[in-house]
């Protein structure tokens, strides 16, 4: 009998473990990034680097994220943590998808709003010296080091959260989740 390989979706649970548990610069990132892409379910090669041939995909650069307070557009640099929804457009999909624009509206949840994670990603980025337009979205600079969060990072963060939630709590374990 052929096991399944179907990832069990991660809850609530952890999302808000995982911020609770975010004590550093790195983990903050992390945190952010990941409570954003589950607003919009996204692929982790939307959000992160990964290992895999398939290049297909364009990973999430700051120019495909957008902020708005009603119908006005927030440029980057203004208050955008008074924005009530944010637009990430996605590039090009695995399904071929092209130039697809998601909206999403701010929740009134103080951990969990896709306009609240994807602005603390932007104006983290838009600290670090030669970001552009082009930089995408996982690039994270820590003691004055910049490297990209990775798909194994983030899965490691993940199961780690998950392991200590507990399957009790969750019903399933870490082996079950993936990015």
């Amino acid at each position: 009998v052929k096991q399944s390989t179907i990832q069990k979706a991660i809850n609530i649970a952890v999302l808000r473990r995982l911020v609770e548990v975010a004590l550093s610069p790195l983990d903050s990132a992390v945190a952010d990034l990941i409570v954003g892409a589950f607003f919009f379910a996204m692929r982790s090669c939307e959000y992160c680097t990964v290992q895999s041939s398939d290049h297909r995909t364009r990973r999430l650069c700051l120019r495909n994220i957008r902020f708005f307070r009603g119908r006005t557009e927030i440029p980057h640099h203004d208050n955008i943590s008074a924005a009530n929804s944010i637009a990430i457009t996605f590039e090009f999909q695995k399904n071929d998808v092209k130039w697809d624009t998601v909206t999403m509206s701010s929740t009134q949840d103080a951990t969990l709003c896709p306009v609240k994670a994807w602005a603390a990603i932007v104006r983290r980025l838009w600290l670090i010296p030669g970001t552009t337009p082009d930089t995408p979205v996982n690039k994270v600079q820590i003691n004055g080091i910049c490297f990209e969060l990775t798909s194994t990072l983030i899965l490691g963060t993940l199961r780690a959260v998950v392991e200590d939630l507990g399957p009790g709590i969750l019903g399933y374990r870490k082996a079950d989740i993936g990015t």
